[in-house]
């Protein structure tokens, strides 16, 4: 806590906080008596039968029952409430103090925890130093501070924070080794910048390059199907062409050899000769 130019000075309380009731206050009253007159006045109550001659008696007793209760009530009422001023002055008296006390608190309270930040930021601030020269120191230059997750507690001690950041480089540094004999390097280490993972780095681009693969293998098969099928309706073309071509080619008419035959009917009827003549006739012989 820093001291103001001003001496101030701090009060004490050496005492100790002393409550105690001096004497239980004694209310003087005839109360015990009245209770008694209000016992009997019941009993006697309850053995009287009203009848019609009485019955305007009766209401008149009720009526002063009612309002020596409520005298009763009144007196009550007022005794309590002057019996509990001290109390209530003594409650509010004693909050107050309670308030204060709390104010109290929390101003030494707010005091330290802004002392407690301030030496718990210069001591990260030692370590966030710390931690960017051995980066530069490593080569490393695409991790930050906030990457590490060091805790920094006023406990903890500025060896072993330092430590910490030092791990978390070096762990970085083993890393890049790694990669560097992986096949695709490059590709790697991409993945490794975004999640500082190596295994799950490897992993990622290991299983990105056997999908890629698997789809271009799906790609050629696709392409050799493809070439395969086209191949195959090429040859079904030719086929049909071919067999049109042989059907569309105009047919070639062979000429018979003609022959000339002489011969002479004899003994013959006219009709018969006739029905000869007919035959030749109808059937396109060329006859003399």
């Amino acid at each position: 806590m820093e001291e103001n130019k001003l001496e101030v000075v701090k009060p004490e309380f050496n005492g100790e906080i002393q409550v105690k009731i001096k004497s239980v206050g004694e209310i003087e009253s005839n109360m015990k008596e009245v209770k008694g007159y209000v016992q009997e006045l019941n009993n006697y109550y309850k053995n009287v039968i009203f009848t019609e001659e009485t019955l305007q008696q009766a209401k008149e007793e009720k009526a002063k029952v009612n309002k020596f209760k409520a005298q009763v009530a009144d007196y009550r009422k007022n005794i309590i409430a002057e019996y509990n001023k001290p109390i209530k002055t003594f409650d509010d008296t004693a909050k107050e103090t309670e308030k204060l006390l709390t104010e109290t608190y929390n101003t030494i309270n707010s005091q330290v925890a802004n002392f407690e930040n301030e030496q718990k930021k210069k001591k990260e601030q030692q370590i966030k130093d710390y931690f960017e020269e051995y980066k530069i120191a490593n080569n490393i230059d695409f991790v930050v501070y906030e990457q590490a997750k060091i805790n920094v507690t006023l406990t903890a001690s500025i060896k072993s924070l330092k430590e910490q950041a030092k791990a978390f480089i070096d762990e970085v540094v083993d890393d890049l080794k790694l990669i560097e004999t992986q096949e695709c390097k490059e590709e790697i280490l991409v993945e490794y910048k975004q999640n500082l993972n190596v295994s799950k780095s490897i992993q990622d681009v290991a299983n990105r390059h056997k999908l890629l693969e698997e789809e271009k293998r799906r790609k050629e098969e696709l392409k050799e199907k493809l070439v395969q099928q086209m191949s195959e309706e090429a040859n079904r073309a030719i086929e049909v062409k071919k067999t049109q071509e042989i059907l569309q080619a105009p047919k070639v008419e062979e000429k018979e050899e003609r022959f000339t035959m002489n011969f002479k009917v004899k003994n013959e009827t006219k009709p018969r000769l006739r029905l000869i003549k007919k035959f030749l006739e109808d059937g396109g012989y060329d006859y003399e």
